[in-house]
């Protein structure tokens, strides 16, 4: 993971980019994401289509913001194991797809998801969207993986549901955050909200988003239990944010070793 992080980093350092419109002066990085994203998008549906569930896997980075959860790849993976085994004739294809660059190594496709469930039956569309983040391959090829997924009706329904949001700050003890009372509440701090570029000295939650390697990381999502199994852990999905690029992470505490850890970030 680190080495896709560096690589991400001096990818955008060697190319000169303004986004949503403003003029460049070099494309050449810009045109390598979009055949890159666009690549991706195709062999998403191609294996969707053919239920190759190891494709699958290798087009999802290693923690995705899925459906507004934070899923590791595995977690991914073994959903959509879960919606194969349900839907066996389903197929899909897409049209009407627009891209959005966030910069020289991140962008958005927006598209109209045709979905067939039943054999024979009707398409519905579902207006959709894949985020990309790119990295080079070992062999020299660069790539996108896909690190958001969702749609507008999901987006939808999930905005109607209503969370309590946790109030933290520098001081609040991870124990009083990740704990059974908190399980299903919204939790969001940033690092440098947390300490106000003036204290003294970083509070715990402000240490458990540094694990993801950088300061510009936040924390937000609502607080889950027993990740992967791990019976008494807590975490919580973020983003880790470098140069101008950002990935989701997850980050996890077990309060009876009081051990912290972030899924994602730039150790891994």
């Amino acid at each position: 993971m680190k080495k896709t992080l560096i690589t991400l980093l001096l990818l955008f350092l060697s190319t000169t980019v303004i986004c949503f419109g403003q003029e460049n002066e070099d494309f050449d990085a810009l045109a390598a994401m979009e055949t890159a994203s666009r690549n991706t998008l195709q062999a998403w549906t191609d294996a969707l289509n053919t239920r190759n569930e190891k494709e699958l896997k290798e087009l999802y980075g290693q923690v995705v913001n899925y459906y507004q959860s934070f899923y590791t790849n595995e977690q991914v993976k073994n959903s959509h194991a879960r919606f194969f085994r349900k839907n066996a004739y389903y197929h899909q294809y897409c049209d009407n797809v627009e891209i959005v660059f966030c910069n020289g190594c991140q962008a958005q496709l927006t598209f109209n998801k045709h979905v067939q469930t039943k054999k024979d039956g009707p398409y519905t569309t579902y207006k959709s969207y894949l985020h990309f983040i790119g990295s080079m391959d070992l062999d020299d090829t660069f790539k996108a993986v896909i690190i958001d997924e969702s749609d507008a009706t999901t987006d939808a329904n999930l905005a109607k549901r209503v969370h309590k949001t946790l109030e933290v700050d520098n001081d609040t003890p991870l124990d009083a955050i990740f704990c059974e009372a908190n399980v299903d509440k919204e939790l969001q701090a940033s690092y440098w909200d947390l300490v106000e570029m003036g204290a003294k000295q970083d509070g715990p939650l402000a240490n458990l988003i540094l694990t993801c390697g950088f300061p510009r990381g936040n924390i937000n999502g609502l607080i889950k239990k027993d990740f992967n199994g791990q019976k008494g852990t807590f975490y919580c999905g973020g983003w880790a944010a470098g140069g101008e690029c950002q990935w989701p992470v997850i980050f996890v505490y077990n309060p009876t070793t009081h051990k912290t850890w972030c899924i994602g970030g730039e150790e891994e």
